[in-house]
């Protein structure tokens, strides 16, 4: 069975937790045959039961369980994974996107979210609601009394994001070529400020665009967001990392663009529906980023979802 076909059986499950380790054993399993088990080594099975259909399409909730004897259980850590394994981890997130449900908003409602920023500079967490039809915005920083003010105009306006979102192509080929001819770059981080080497230029342009987006997750429609996941795949320098961690301390899966010695950045989704849950940058061991601790559509400014 090659990877299409396994990215097809995988349409009729969807997994209830992540374990990427998992995903690379069972693909290596299906291109290069049964291979005797080495004694002595960590015995590993499918939870739940699987059929032999269920463990052919990959059900991503493979779990290790070692059975080697004592000694204390080491905190997991992070591993990026093989180009192939990559391309089904984020066509298991496009099918998960794809299958929820379309959120109708109305102009009278607010866009709610609540965002804690690492920027080296001791900012707050602050919590912002956008009044859909631009009409309002409204502003609390942690601590503090709700303030309501004139709408924004610049590019966190969500009346000209929900009209950009509403415009993008829904198929990822479309959608990369859409993002890189971008002539103003959208990017919640630049992963290699202030200029980009050329030959990444492009591919940069595209990974930041669709992080920019996915902040603004409760406003795209399911097949936007499937669209975006499989752009992902597409980039030359992405790659998933297991056991990512958001500026927060949260685990998820990280979507990491590797831009080599100009550092990298890193998608955190959660490891359940794959939804977006910040960003953080990495360059000489330093880090900064901004995670999303709450997002969605409320009636009114100061209510949360």
């Amino acid at each position: 069975m090659n990877e299409i076909e396994l990215l097809n059986r995988m349409r009729d499950e969807v997994p209830e937790q992540q374990d990427l380790r998992g995903v690379e054993r069972a693909l290596a399993r299906r291109t290069a045959g049964p291979a005797p088990m080495p004694a002595r080594r960590p015995v590993y099975r499918l939870r739940l039961g699987l059929t032999a259909a269920g463990a052919c399409a990959l059900a991503v909730a493979a779990t290790a369980v070692a059975t080697s004897g004592g000694g204390n259980v080491q905190p997991p850590v992070a591993t990026t994974t093989r180009p192939a394994v990559t391309k089904t981890v984020l066509e298991r997130a496009a099918l998960v996107a794809g299958r929820s449900t379309a959120q109708e908003i109305r102009p009278d409602q607010w866009f709610y979210l609540k965002e804690s920023q690492h920027m080296g500079g001791g900012l707050p967490t602050f919590e912002h609601w956008s009044r859909m039809d631009g009409g309002r915005t409204a502003l609390r920083q942690e601590g503090g009394e709700l303030k309501v003010g004139p709408p924004e105009k610049g590019p966190t306006d969500v009346t000209r994001t929900q009209r950009e979102v509403e415009a993008l192509p829904t198929d990822p080929d479309a959608l990369v070529k859409h993002f890189r001819g971008l002539e103003t770059a959208r990017t919640p981080l630049s992963v290699c400020a202030p200029m980009c080497p050329p030959e990444i230029a492009d591919d940069v342009k595209v990974f930041g665009a669709i992080g920019w987006y996915m902040k603004f997750g409760p406003m795209i429609p399911p097949d936007t967001r499937a669209a975006m996941y499989r752009a992902l795949a597409k980039l030359r320098h992405v790659s998933v990392e297991e056991n990512a961690t958001d500026m927060d301390g949260r685990a998820g899966v990280g979507v990491v663009f590797d831009a080599g010695a100009h550092g990298k950045s890193v998608y955190i989704l959660d490891s359940g529906d794959y939804r977006y849950m910040g960003v953080k940058s990495v360059d000489d061991g330093a880090a900064i980023g901004m995670s999303v601790l709450g997002a969605g559509i409320v009636d009114n400014a100061g209510d949360l979802p």
